[in-house]
């Protein structure tokens, strides 16, 4: 294990830069169609260069749960604990394989390297193909070293789980536990048992091995980092897989039957789904969340700082009943719901007396009807898919009445989006816990059930909304963060930074400045009325960045919106005159400069925006550059660099302007090794 870099957290030390990409879009003359662990040596080499000091990366462990390009989301981890098998580098065990199978691993490399994009299919393919081989030749060796003995030893509390899912997940072709006839449930028993089948044993020890070739791969490359005075800055996804080892083996710590994503905001203006199962806290506590700990200890072998995604879970998560498919249908969990006699009595809304089904289920009339889909189309979708009830009302039949069984009905998209809508047709939702308590709808006054209350009753309506998601709750949340933040970040020696951006209560900032956890901050997305966040008020108890991997780059975003840009242009940068249609190279390098020269602590900015500054080095098509886009539940992570990282490192011209530029700013600073 390679010793840990130190941060240290005062004012007057470690303000540093770095940069940040996932592994799979690294590039290099070695490279296999995608990024694996023993590119980060390149990159490192090129961080030194440009005196950068930390290298952020997106999650690395293992996510493979359909087997297709679906399984290239990196935050839906199978197991929280095991690596990809993806970023296994072939090219250490070339010598292990035959003439003729290295030259057709060569040649199909080589198609895959063409390519702009990855294929994440044929690369995995590929991998487990030669990774079999392999096995197969080094097996024998290596189970006979002690480090592999070792490995196998200190990490049997998850190993045997996840190594037994997996065998299962490819023998009945489904990662739904629930499927598995024989073992919906994992215990040593199952273990026990694969063992004495001659195949499934051999397929446990193969991922056994590809886990200890990856962790030798990556500790590797971290140490190389070390050497150049370079951190490692990894991601610790909020949620897993709902089909996932970590689910299988400990089911009472997750709700199965929920869903978890965030609330609606400018870039998803139906929320988000992620389809994760959420934390059942309560259950957690009560071995004071050794999961969690243990979880960190493990990145903590190779991360010597990591940003805790989505943050804003840890105070509440957004929990979207399991038969949704937007996220429009959350209530925060845990939150401090309504019981009917604080409606009725604080609010003066006649919950109980219209009925509560008025305002907890789809409020569907025929003008709801023609509203949503047209007056000509109103006979068709009553027949269809609505049952009368009396009184002008309809509900849904059974087979329509949820989000999930409409998609699954393969319908038209304008019939698939009108009856989301109505579904999404409410007031208020029952508490998923409690019958008997209720949370106001998100985006409550958006809905059509809402424009039929007079204006007395939209008035109160709107302040029980406003007490509720801007007030109520805040207290209870801030305790609920106390209560699992210092536990988890104080269980390793690692950077905690925070991923904090949505829908963020007040009193957030004050909490992760108390426990020293870093903020997230993008100059283009404000918590406030602020057009922008000012830069010269960035706290140091920040990662202060240019985009992210769920946003455009900036030569994207310059590109998105011609008033913004123009406003920013001349506001925010003080430039007179008309902006121009495209970033240039200057543009950029003005951009940058100002993150350079503020008071964060880390300024660490995408592969991409600090090419961007180069006319000649950039991508020619910046909308190509983006890695995620968070409105597509199923969107394909592909991207990868235009350049490999040793010709990369070639353009002195380039690293000699980078270094200067960050030697200006402050930020060559060393980092203490630990």
């Amino acid at each position: 294990m390679t010793e840990a870099f130190k941060f240290m957290i005062n004012e007057h030390h470690s303000h540093l830069s770095g940069l940040s990409i996932p592994v799979f879009s690294l590039r290099t003359k070695d490279s296999s169609g995608i990024g694996q662990f023993s590119d980060l040596k390149c990159l490192a080499d090129f961080a030194h260069r440009t005196k950068m000091r930390v290298i952020q990366l997106l999650p690395i462990n293992d996510t493979t749960t359909f087997m297709d390009w679906r399984d290239s989301y990196p935050y839906r981890a199978i197991s929280v604990f095991a690596l990809h098998p993806i970023y296994f580098n072939l090219h250490e065990f070339l010598n292990d394989l035959t003439t003729q199978e290295r030259g057709a691993l060569k040649k199909e490399e080589q198609r895959l390297n063409a390519l702009k994009q990855i294929d994440y299919e044929r690369v995995l393919a590929l991998k487990w193909k030669y990774i079999t081989l392999i096995y197969h030749a080094k097996k024998e060796t290596i189970q006979a070293q002690s480090d592999y003995q070792e490995f196998i030893k200190k990490n049997e509390n998850w190993l045997n789980a996840y190594a037994c899912f997996c065998v299962l997940r490819d023998q009945n072709q489904s990662a739904d536990f629930m499927q598995w006839s024989e073992h919906q449930i994992y215990s040593d028993l199952v273990y026990k048992t694969l063992l004495k089948n001659p195949m499934q044993k051999e397929q446990i020890e193969l991922h056994f091995f590809v886990q200890y070739v990856l962790h030798v791969q990556l500790t590797d490359a971290v140490a190389y980092c070390h050497q150049l005075g370079i951190a490692i800055k990894g991601d610790i996804a909020i949620g897993i897989a709902h089909d996932s080892a970590d689910a299988w083996t400990n089911p009472s710590l997750f709700h199965l039957d929920r869903q978890t994503g965030a609330p609606p905001d400018l870039f998803a203006i139906n929320g988000q789904n992620w389809g994760f199962p959420t934390y059942n806290w309560t259950k957690m506590a009560e071995n004071g969340y050794q999961w969690w700990k243990q979880r960190m200890v493990a990145m903590s072998q190779y991360f010597d700082a990591y940003r805790l995604d989505h943050i804003l879970g840890f105070f509440r998560i957004w929990e979207i009943p399991k038969g949704s498919v937007r996220g429009l249908l959350g209530q925060f969990s845990k939150a401090l719901a309504l019981d009917a006699k604080e409606i009725e009595q604080r609010y003066g809304i006649p919950f109980r007396q219209w009925g509560i089904e008025r305002f907890t289920q789809p409020f569907i009339k025929d003008w709801v009807l023609d509203q949503i889909f047209g007056r000509d189309y109103r006979d068709t979708i009553i027949q269809n898919y609505l049952t009368y009830v009396g009184h002008g009302n309809y509900v849904l039949k059974p087979e329509y009445e949820t989000q999930k069984k409409v998609e699954a009905a393969h319908l038209d998209e304008w019939l698939t989006d009108g009856l989301f809508q109505l579904i999404e047709n409410v007031i208020f939702l029952v508490d998923h816990e409690n019958g008997h308590l209720y949370h106001p709808r998100i985006n409550l006054q958006s809905t059509i059930s809402y424009q039929e209350f007079g204006a007395d009753y939209k008035a109160q309506l709107d302040r029980l909304y406003v007490d509720y998601f801007y007030g109520r709750n805040y207290d209870f949340w801030k305790n609920q963060a106390y209560e699992k933040l210092p536990i988890i970040k104080n269980s390793t020696a690692m950077l905690a930074c925070g991923e904090d951006l949505g829908m963020v209560p007040e009193n957030v900032p004050d909490v992760m400045y108390h426990l020293e956890i870093l903020r997230l901050i993008i100059e283009r997305m404000p918590n406030d009325d602020h057009f922008v966040n000012p830069l010269q008020y960035v706290p140091y108890l920040s990662v202060l960045t240019t985009s992210s991997h769920d946003t455009s780059n900036l030569r994207a975003w310059w590109e998105e919106n011609r008033e913004n840009t123009q406003r920013y242009y001349n506001d925010v940068m003080g430039w007179y005159g008309q902006a121009p249609n495209v970033a240039t190279g200057e543009i950029i390098r003005e951009i940058i400069t100002r993150h350079l020269n503020t008071d964060a602590m880390l300024v660490i900015l995408p592969l991409q925006d600090w090419l961007g500054m180069d006319e000649h080095l950039r991508a020619s098509n910046p909308q190509e550059e983006q890695i995620n886009v968070p409105t597509h539940p199923f969107h394909y992570w592909r991207y990868r660099l235009h350049i490999e990282l040793e010709d990369l490192l070639q353009e002195e011209e380039y690293c000699d302007f980078l270094a200067e530029l960050i030697g200006q700013s402050n930020r060559d600073q060393s980092l203490i090794l630990d």
